[in-house]
């Protein structure tokens, strides 16, 4: 006899395009079978992964929060769960946990997972928020962090139970192209690049937090040793912020050097195209690109923080260098620029350890597993 269907609602921010955003439409859509279903609540704006799920077919609410805390949303969210007959909420983020979980406390029942993405920088412990959170652990069914950095977070800032924590990694679909030159080839002269031409990529949300002024100020003498080397920033978000730097690149004299390419759709094509990838942010929890250009075979230059050291394995699968450290940064671009076997080789053992501990198949097991077990008693409850 087959198994209740469990119902999950996905609650998150938004779907814009980001990290966090593509994990919870790989979620989506791997949770459409004979065992779940899926819906998904935006408690801010929709964006453009969310429209791509509305296309395929679900169910996507916008709530529109309003400023401050908007207690309106427990009602929309009691209400979504009631109507669409939902067993168990996936909260992302600390926000959208909160709400859910207000919701469910008067449903006598733990239908709640919290799964913690990213923090905030610099991050503080709020004595009300960690009492409330005591409380909140009643509807709790399970807690994740994407990084052990992560769950030590919420241990340390948020006072939620050690035990009950899991690290559940970010993960991705494996490339199976990143190593074939004629694929690189042809990506690379479709972008325009000459074979000789050393692209430096970097990818994150048009934030000050992803620093890509150091990345910026790192590179300019790295423009002088090496004249076919080009750096490309790619992503969205924070228009004043991206102003600040394309003064900074007039500043440095890098024009046509250094483009910042706003949001792209063709990430997977950017990251095969080029020869090194850089993520100099403050902070990180468990970074999706820094995943992503280790599967495509590239060597990540990433900064010593939050979760990046359990992804990046320093002198393995790329070097890390310190948060604002320029010229530790500059050093690390001219030794890897110059040495193409030394790329190629961590680029190898990225892409190998993301196959072996960072797969998409393996991490949605992982969920699909949590969901099984925090779910099913639910599933049963809300029938009776």
């Amino acid at each position: 006899m087959q198994a209740d269907k469990i119902h999950i609602l996905q609650v998150v921010h938004s779907l814009v395009i980001g990290g966090t955003e593509r994990v919870v439409c790989d979620l989506v859509r791997s949770c459409n079978n004979d065992y779940f279903s899926t819906s998904v609540c935006c408690l801010d704006t929709l964006g453009e992964f969310g429209q791509d799920l509305i296309d395929e077919g679900y169910d996507v609410d916008v709530l529109q929060r309003r400023p401050g805390v908007d207690f309106n949303l427990v009602g929309q969210l009691r209400h979504i769960c009631r109507t669409r007959k939902i067993h168990l909420m996936h909260a992302h983020q600390y926000t959208p946990y909160f709400y859910a979980a207000c919701a469910s406390l008067l449903n006598g029942r733990k239908s709640v997972i919290l799964t913690e993405h990213g923090r905030h920088y610099p991050d503080h412990l709020r004595p009300k928020r960690a009492v409330l959170n005591q409380l909140l652990t009643l509807v709790t069914a399970a807690y994740t962090g994407v990084s052990e950095f992560t769950r030590q977070s919420l241990v340390s800032f948020e006072k939620m139970p050690a035990g009950r924590i899991e690290v559940i990694y970010n993960g991705i679909w494996l490339d199976t192209v990143g190593g074939n030159r004629l694929v690189w080839e042809a990506v690379r002269s479709s972008l325009q690049l000459q074979e000789k031409d050393l692209l430096v990529l970097s990818i994150g949300r048009m934030d000050p937090i992803k620093d890509f002024g150091t990345l910026i100020r790192a590179f300019a003498p790295v423009a002088t040793q090496f004249p076919q080397a080009r750096l490309w920033i790619v992503g969205g978000g924070n228009n004043t912020y991206q102003q600040e730097l394309e003064k900074l690149v007039a500043d440095l004299n890098l024009q046509g050097r250094v483009s910042l390419l706003g949001s792209r759709r063709d990430i997977d094509e950017l990251l095969l195209a080029c020869d090194l990838f850089v993520l100099p942010s403050i902070t990180e929890a468990a970074s999706m690109t820094i995943l992503e250009a280790m599967s495509a075979g590239r060597t990540v230059l990433a900064t010593r923080t939050g979760g990046n050291p359990e992804l990046v394995l320093d002198g393995e699968s790329g070097l890390l260098f310190d948060v604002g450290d320029v010229s530790g940064l500059t050093a690390g671009l001219c030794r890897l620029l110059g040495d193409s076997g030394l790329r190629s080789s961590m680029g190898k053992s990225g892409a190998v350890r993301v196959r072996e501990k960072f797969s998409m198949d393996h991490i949605l097991k992982k969920y699909h597993q949590l969901y099984q077990a925090a779910g099913s008693g639910c599933a049963k409850k809300t029938e009776r």
